[in-house]
């Protein structure tokens, strides 16, 4: 199982290729400690980028009074300072992919606050 995948387009632009496969690791599944830094690692690597990526995001968390939970999903990265011909083909093309990925909770970033853990975790907390 992975901990997240990252997309992006193609070279020439015409299609979404797969960056990187991240796998789910034993310190990914230990009682809650680790949720945060495993974020934090995804959140570093992905905020660094200048041009779209889309992630699909495998999620753990605690919901008070309910103890542990997972929760798939799609985060959109379209920093501000991208180019415009990368925004407009990201926001163009987002739901092709959702759609394919069958994810039904999505998370859109043009500013590094806008997916941070707290920022993700807040929603996700919200959903029923």
């Amino acid at each position: 199982m992975y901990k997240y995948i990252l997309y992006k387009f193609s070279d020439d632009k015409t299609h979404f290729i797969i960056d990187k496969a991240v796998e789910t690791t034993a310190s990914d599944e230990n009682d809650g400690t680790n949720y945060k830094k495993s974020y934090e690692k995804f959140y570093a690597e992905i905020t660094i980028k200048k041009v779209p990526y889309f992630a699909v995001y495998d999620f753990d968390y605690e919901k008070l009074g309910e103890g542990h939970r997972k929760k798939i999903i799609f985060i959109s990265w379209i920093p501000a300072n991208a180019d415009i011909l990368n925004k407009f083909l990201s926001a163009a093309s987002k739901q092709i992919l959702v759609t394919k990925l069958d994810v039904s909770f999505q998370i859109q970033g043009i500013e590094a606050k806008d997916i941070v853990f707290e920022t993700v975790l807040d929603k996700v907390r919200k959903l029923k």
